[in-house]
């Protein structure tokens, strides 16, 4: 079996958070718990960086598997979890393996920069309108009120 890619030596560790046993080594076919997307700051402290941690067996303890995707700012997606079996249960049965989570990751990644990106383009045809209402309203001094806002023209 082949190796997928090879392990930060030097884990970022969150204060509070749990210290896993690491992992240096993965397997496509193998089984994994969980997947893990997130930015974290780099353990030189210089930026934060995105790192993809991927949860094995060994040993009949759970190991962490983890490596540096690069700079933080060259992602649109925010970081994302993708369980490969029952975490409440996590030396249990799991249905996924370490191939298939990374597949379901750039998929989910590339969904969700998609996603953001049509959330970033303009509606210019309501828009349009709105403007146009708008400047109504400022002219014949029409009163306006909402949720959070009231706008009284004399």
């Amino acid at each position: 079996m082949k190796t997928i890619q090879s392990p930060l030596d030097t884990q970022p560790q969150q204060a509070y958070h749990t210290v896993w046993a690491k992992t240096s080594e993965i397997w496509p076919d193998e089984k994994a718990l969980l997947l893990i997307e997130r930015d974290e700051m780099a353990p030189d402290s210089y930026g934060f960086r995105r790192y993809q941690s991927i949860f094995v067996v060994r040993d009949d303890h759970l190991a962490k598997y983890m490596e540096d995707m690069g700079p933080a700012h060259l992602f649109l997606a925010s970081g994302f979890d993708i369980p490969g079996g029952d975490p409440g249960n996590p030396l249990g049965a799991w249905e996924e393996t370490v191939g298939s989570l990374r597949e379901w990751a750039d998929t989910f990644r590339e969904w969700l920069a998609k996603r953001r990106i049509q959330r970033e383009v303009p509606d210019l045809i309501n828009g349009f309108y709105d403007q146009v209402e708008q400047e109504h309203r400022a002219k014949r001094r029409m009163s306006q009120s909402g949720p959070l806002f009231t706008i009284e023209r004399r």
